[in-house]
């Protein structure tokens, strides 16, 4: 059973042992697309995201002693720059990390890790493509880069957050030159619609910039997040770009000990 823990004294800290913090925001913003899969053009509108980070400290034994985890589900609508057609965009992430307290002072906090990072999408082209349809996403082993800074305004704690997922080596689904989801079903040809994936054929990041002010047992967290994924796997080329600002809740978790 979780509850919530006393008051913190700065609007930021690292949890103890079986402790959590989570961070639970929703926003607003736009997003961007070429997937030339569904079309030649590029597409744009406004997207919605719920996003919940969490942290949580692991036995101080061990190196990679604390956990962090991003979850986020965010919906786009697309709407050619030209003209005439309309797109919709569903996405998915599930991040998971073991990080490394590389920097523990007053102040700061700077965390590193390896990840392993689930992102699966859909893009639906409404605009009567051939294909009307196609998966986006990657599962992959990445790293986290996490880093607090803490400092006062007035006499006031607040807490600036910088956090980064990145993945490195993976694999992505991309049908071969555009071939339809038909064709790979009827010809069972699903060795072709999964690629090798690396940094250096597809580039993805996740990143999030936050402020964070304390009020009663937890922090008002204000800031923004960029999703990036691009790629040109199976010889078609595809660029998503989402921006976002954000707001919602940090609060800390302490595990009750139950008695035996």
């Amino acid at each position: 059973m979780f509850l919530t823990a006393a008051a913190q004294t700065s609007a930021w800290e690292l949890p103890g042992y079986k402790e959590r913090v989570k961070g639970l925001v929703v926003g607003v913003g736009s997003t961007t697309a070429r997937e030339t899969y569904v079309s030649e053009s590029t597409y744009s509108g406004p997207s919605v995201t719920i996003q919940e980070d969490t942290w949580k400290g692991y036995s101080p034994l061990s190196v990679l002693n604390y956990g962090r985890t991003h979850t986020s589900v965010m919906f786009g609508s697309y709407t050619n720059s030209l003209g005439g057609g309309r797109m919709l965009y569903f996405n998915f992430d599930y991040f998971y990390s073991r990080a490394w307290n590389a920097i523990h002072t007053n102040t700061s906090d700077l965390l590193l890790g390896p990840s392993v990072m689930l992102k699966l999408g859909c893009v639906y082209d409404g605009s009567g493509s051939n294909n009307p349809a196609t998966a986006e996403g990657y599962l992959s082993a990445g790293l986290c880069v996490d880093y607090t800074y803490r400092f006062s305004i007035k006499n006031r704690p607040l807490a600036l957050q910088v956090s980064l997922f990145s993945p490195l080596m993976g694999i992505s689904p991309a049908p071969d030159y555009d071939q339809p989801y038909w064709f790979v079903y009827k010809y069972n040809q699903y060795d072709k619609l999964i690629h090798f994936a690396w940094v250096g054929n597809c580039f993805a990041l996740k990143e999030q910039i936050s402020l964070l002010y304390p009020l009663r047992a937890g922090s008002l967290k204000v800031g923004c997040s960029l999703d990036y994924l691009g790629n040109t796997l199976g010889g078609h080329y595809r660029r998503i770009l989402d921006w976002d600002f954000t707001v919602g809740w940090v609060y800390k978790l302490r595990l009750k000990e139950m008695n035996r």
